[in-house]
């Protein structure tokens, strides 16, 4: 386990705190699940850059895989115009767990699909992985590396200078003779000539190249301007989302699909005292505001984080704040989706053993011994237990069996799990749909042909745990909610959690 670890230690804490496409402050992608016959876990982590290079990290505990290829698949291109899968490469000696990683390019900005193939004794499978390749900064040259160029480009000109001085002077005359005093004169007035020519010349390059630079900086993917508001609706709080980017006005971030069955998942957590929790599917009056009417929340500043997917396949995270005023009323719980579900109240300290009470017939446990750091993965793992301490009756919520969400205390990391990953179901689907040519000609998904049917788990089960994959971003204080359906109730539990700084491996880990 000490070289897995190790490996994804050095593939994951260098993980940036910026704002992408999917979540905040949280750039890598996570899947759990089955490749065929195979467990998998798969960590994926996008390129900075634009084109750039995607890390890959595939996992499993199957003793028999042979090989991994991975192959990216982008949004418009399809299965059928995307290049040949490279073979990952074994990163472990062991066979319990096998680690395999690879490197892919990511040549254009969007919705990539990696398809990660895993071949063995018992044949082979493959999961898709959605991957969202936005450019979220410009590499930065160290101060060595800029020493060097500069020395570099003074000796450049310098050879430039020299070789006019010689093509005007000595090259001019026999060779072996003496070079005439007027063809020197020549030859150093040529180079006098040559040298404000050179320097408009590198002036001129510095200016292109600072303009490519600032076209390059606006195509970073930024945060779209949102105002959030909270109005009176029929003597009730009502919570409204305006996106008031111009891009998304005019339609470039192109048309939302439904993920879970609804168009957005929004998200409001207590800035303060993190006490106040909701999980809200808002409706949308219009294309560019989402709308939602509030339960019983108590007062203070909230911050708004609203999930959404488009038919491209990109998952995109709307973020704002908006502060709950006392003297509101909460809508009533008529008019709430039948799926949205609250929380107000304390968090456990998360240690091994700690318990939350989900219900008064359900607790559910903190299971890791190990204080978390960044870049460890699947470290999210409970236990779950019923009245009598045996497994708990979980029932599916949102076609998922769990749902948490993970937010650093001042907001700047902030991501929606389920057990398979970070990955959208919806995401998933777009890339199906249109590999199977499932579109009008203008390229919109048939979303209302059938197409829409999301493989999900549609029976309760008894469970004695549930783990979800993930890797802390950045060190910090964190909380965790973890959201289960119990006994036809949506039932949540909170627990602190302190992330430390990244290290190496311990011997004998």
């Amino acid at each position: 386990m000490r070289y897995v670890r190790a490996t994804l230690r050095t593939s994951l804490a260098l993980a940036m705190a910026v704002l992408l496409a999917a979540h905040v402050g949280s750039p890598d992608v996570f899947f759990s699940g089955n490749a065929g016959p195979y467990p998998v876990d798969v960590v994926i982590r996008p390129p900075q850059v634009v084109p750039g290079l995607a890390e890959v990290l595939v996992r499993t505990t199957a003793s028999d895989v042979a090989r991994v290829v991975i192959r990216p698949v982008y949004w418009r291109a399809g299965e059928k115009g995307a290049p040949p899968g490279d073979d990952a490469h074994r990163v472990s000696e062991s066979n319990a767990p096998a680690a395999f990683t690879g490197q892919l390019w990511l040549m254009a900005a969007g919705a990539y699909s990696v398809h990660v193939t895993v071949s063995g004794s018992r044949g082979a499978g493959t999961v898709e992985v959605p991957v969202a390749a936005v450019a979220t900064g410009q590499l930065a040259l160290s101060t060595g590396m800029r020493w060097l160029l500069a020395a570099l480009g003074m000796l450049l000109l310098a050879g430039v200078a020299t070789a006019i001085h010689a093509a005007v002077g000595e090259s001019q005359v026999e060779p072996g003779e003496p070079v005439p005093p007027q063809r020197r004169r020549r030859a150093r007035i040529a180079t006098l000539i040559s040298m404000p020519l050179l320097a408009l010349v590198v002036l001129g390059g510095a200016r292109w190249w600072q303009a490519e630079a600032n076209a390059y900086r606006r195509t970073l993917d930024r945060p779209l301007t949102t105002h959030a508001t909270i109005r009176d609706s029929a003597g009730a709080r009502t919570l409204v989302l305006d996106v008031l980017d111009s891009a998304w006005r005019a339609g470039a971030r192109g048309p939302l699909m439904p993920d879970h069955g609804k168009l957005a998942h929004l998200f409001l957590i207590g800035a303060d005292s993190l006490e106040g929790f909701a999980h809200l599917h808002p409706t949308m009056p219009s294309d560019t505001s989402f709308s939602t009417p509030l339960p019983a929340l108590p007062p203070g500043k909230y911050r708004v984080f609203a999930d959404v997917v488009h038919e491209n396949g990109m998952q995109r995270t709307l973020s704002d704040s908006v502060t709950i005023v006392s003297s509101g009323t909460a809508a009533p719980s008529a008019t709430l989706d039948a799926d949205d579900s609250w929380f107000t109240g304390h968090a456990v300290r998360a240690a091994k053993g700690a318990s939350a009470q989900l219900s008064d017939s359900a607790t559910i446990e903190w299971t890791d011994s190990r204080a978390p750091r960044v870049g460890d993965v699947g470290i999210l793992r409970f236990a779950l237990h019923d009245r009598a301490g045996g497994p708990l009756q979980v029932e599916p919520y949102l076609g998922m069996l769990g749902h948490a969400v993970v937010m650093r205390r001042d907001g700047g990391v902030f991501v929606h799990l389920h057990p398979s990953g970070t990955s959208s179901m919806a995401s998933e689907l777009a890339f199906a749909i249109r590999d199977r040519g499932d579109t009008t000609p203008d390229g919109r998904l048939k979303l209302g042909s059938g197409a829409m049917a999301m493989p999900m788990n549609a029976q309760p089960q008894r469970m004695d745990s549930i783990s979800f994959p993930y890797a802390f971003p950045r060190a910090g204080a964190y909380r965790v909610w973890v959201q289960l359906r119990v006994g036809g109730q949506v039932r949540t539990a909170a627990f602190d959690v302190d992330v430390a700084p990244a290290q190496e491996a311990i011997k004998g880990d």
